[in-house]
């Protein structure tokens, strides 16, 4: 009982602090003359405010501390706590008395008793967040711009920032969840309760990162859902950490670093160099909710800084009114993408008010040299992308004027090569892309081309449309099953299709290897399914509609818990379509999501059988799925399976997981899921 009651604490240690800085409001309140009412209020409240600090403090003393908790800090603020209880009630005696000596105390009692209050406070703060919480943001130190990010100590800048923004706060000295705290280099090695965290060498086998990677929805997962998780590229960070070492005396430059690896870290990188970034306020959330509403995509540099990147790339409806509307965050914008717009040199004269810009992406527009006149002058603008404009030689004149430039992408435009080594000679710092260098690219894949549907899942027809950011380069396609090569179909203009239909695509350029083949599965919605009944439940944590889930001709997102989607753990799925009828079918569509991550997986295997009954089932039709080979962030997949056109009433598909986690994942051989939400029949 005494444990049920001290879980009751986190909850009624507010109560008093609200109570007594209201009571402390209303006295100083009460010695105007328009509310000397108050007055007679006071007695209440401060009886309040004794019933809620004696609550907090037995709630606060049958509190479980199971060992996580320092206790120089446990008593540091219990003691407070018992001498700011004691402090209110002689608050409450000297405001009742009738006593000139006792009435002389009250207000330099209940000052103590604020002060005893915000100590309280403090020592709280510091048992939750670890010591120096309260006082952290008045830190003077300034975060040192950084020119090269080899020069940085992989755990002492790099690693270390991540695990205190997201680990220190429940493991730190004052707090040690699990018996662990992260805070010291010493104990981060001894590790926890269940042992060490680190595995030398070995990430996938470390149990930190086993936590990290488990579903945010497991209790085992970290950080605990409600706190703020890590991102992707602080994921791979800690395991490039871990895998060498892990290291903690170590600059960048001393450890092996994987291509994905140097491109996270060029991001330390920062060209905040001249910006006093100390002077510009962060955007409020509002500002950025009222942008985003207006197709403006806003990302923050870092969590500690000002300054964001802004994109309406793609935005080929954009105004001038929509551009103004940064003008509200004009001090933050330090990236902005305006890449395969609508801007035009009218348009473009808006980003000079930008005044903290340093690179704008403008590749892929109808930009011409006259509009480089507005960023003449601009005090911070390192990197300029002009990559397929229409500038010409008269550009130059207009980036000899930006003196902090250092990158300039100038490909496919229409400067000519004798300007380019003019202005190279004249201005060898400045670094110019204006063409490819085979030595480089030679060998380089192409991407494949981007997939377009009006919508996934349509009634009548829908519009197909292929997109590559590239010039010259050719699109071929199929719409049989088969893989495109360059005798296939060559994709001209959007086109309209009927039929739940495969649409295979590669990129193909001569002098380049042709791109990997992108597959999208359009589908039909088809025959409406009467019911869908499964052979066993979903887990309650994703248990969508049921059955009906599957039939509702309701797409799920890339995101799991978004509770349309049924999802296995350690199982596989069987489910029984009745179409109400005899009707003639000739394929079934399958919806399934894989975010490796979050160990969910693609199905491995799934089967088709038919049946005019329901009792007897006959297989139609089997599709093997390959396993994934290495992690992949959330993607929805459709499985097409044709076969031959017949009449049928009753279909079992039978969805096959993988059930385990493969032998490359950060945690091999663990239950994995299978995540199903819409089946078709057509």
């Amino acid at each position: 009982m005494g444990e049920l009651l001290g879980r009751f604490h986190p909850l009624v240690v507010h109560l008093p602090i609200g109570i007594l800085i209201l009571a402390f409001a209303m006295e100083l309140a009460s010695k105007k003359e328009q509310l000397k009412h108050l007055k007679s209020a006071m007695p209440f409240v401060l009886q309040i405010c004794i019933i809620s600090s004696l609550l907090a403090v037995l709630t606060g003393w049958v509190m479980p501390k199971e060992g996580e908790f320092n206790e120089r800090l446990i008593g540091f603020h219990f003691w407070t706590a018992i001498s700011m209880t004691i402090a209110i009630i002689l608050v409450y005696i000297s405001h009742i008395a009738k006593n000139n000596f006792l009435n002389k105390c009250y207000l330099p009692l209940f000052t103590t008793t604020i002060i005893l209050l915000s100590l309280t406070g403090h020592f709280g703060g510091s048992l939750t967040h670890g010591e120096g919480h309260l006082i952290e943001p008045l830190s003077t130190d300034v975060k040192q711009s950084v020119t090269s990010v080899d020069s940085l100590y992989v755990y002492a800048d790099i690693i270390q920032p991540i695990l205190k923004q997201k680990c220190y706060s429940c493991h730190n000295q004052g707090k040690q969840k699990g018996g662990l705290n992260m805070s010291n280099i010493k104990d981060l090695l001894i590790g926890g309760d269940d042992g060490p965290i680190l595995i030398e060498g070995n990430s996938e086998q470390s149990s930190m990162m086993k936590r990290i990677h488990l579903p945010l929805e497991e209790k085992k997962h970290m950080p605990p859902k409600g706190k703020k998780q890590l991102a992707d590229n602080e994921y791979i960070l800690l395991e490039w950490w871990i895998n060498n070492g892990p290291s903690f005396d170590n600059k960048v430059d001393e450890i092996e670093q994987p291509e994905i690896v140097k491109k996270i870290l060029k991001g330390y990188e920062r060209s905040e160099d001249d910006i006093d970034i100390r002077k510009i306020q962060p955007v409020a959330k509002s500002k950025i909710k009222v942008l985003r509403k207006n197709g403006v995509e806003i990302t923050h540099q870092s969590e500690n800084s000002p300054m964001v990147s802004v994109s309406l790339s793609r935005d080929t409806t954009m105004t001038s009114r929509k551009l103004k509307m940064l003008k509200q965050i004009a001090d933050n914008i330090n990236e902005l993408d305006l890449s395969f717009s609508n801007v035009d040199d009218n348009l473009l004269s808006i980003v000079k008010q930008f005044k903290h810009l340093q690179k704008l992406e403008i590749q892929n527009t109808e930009i011409t040299s006259s509009a480089l006149k507005h960023l003449e002058g601009m005090q911070f603008l390192r990197t300029l992308n002009l990559y397929g404009t229409e500038v010409d030689d008269q550009c130059f004149n207009s980036l000899e004027k930006i003196k902090s430039l250092k990158s300039v992408y100038l490909w496919q435009s229409k400067v000519t090569d004798s300007e380019v080594e003019t202005f190279a000679s004249a201005y060898p710092a400045i670094h110019i892309q204006s063409g490819i260098d085979n030595s480089i690219f030679g060998d380089a894949q192409l991407k494949p081309p981007i997939i377009k549907v009006d919508t996934p899942i349509f009634d009548d027809t829908t519009r197909i449309e292929m997109s590559l950011s590239f010039k010259n380069v050719k699109i071929y396609y199929t719409l049989d099953g088969s893989d495109p090569d360059t005798i296939s179909l060559i994709y001209e203009s959007p086109f309209l299709i009927d039929r739940t239909t495969s649409v295979k695509a590669i990129s193909y350029k001569d002098g380049w290897k042709t791109s990997e083949v992108v597959e999208k599965v359009i589908t039909k919605a088809g025959h409406k399914i009467a019911h869908a009944s499964l052979d066993k439940p979903p887990s309650p944590k994703y248990k969508g509609k049921g059955g009906q889930s599957l039939i509702d001709f309701n797409q799920g997102s890339t995101s799991f818990s978004d509770g349309s989607w049924l999802g296995y753990e350690g199982q596989h799925m069987t489910a029984t379509l009745n179409l109400g009828s005899s009707k003639r079918i000739s394929d079934v569509v399958v919806g399934a999501l894989e975010d490796t991550g979050s160990y969910i997986f693609f199905p491995n295997k799934i089967t088709v059988s038919s049946s005019i009954d329901g009792r007897i089932f006959k297989e139609i039709m089997s599709l093997q799925i390959p396993i994934a080979k290495e992690p992949n962030p959330a993607d929805y997949k459709s499985f097409l399976l044709q076969f031959e056109p017949h009449e049928s009433q009753f279909l079992k598909v039978v969805i096959f997981g993988t059930l385990k986690n493969p032998e490359w994942h950060a945690a091999p051989g663990e239950k994995n899921w299978i995540f199903i939400d819409e089946i078709l029949v057509n």
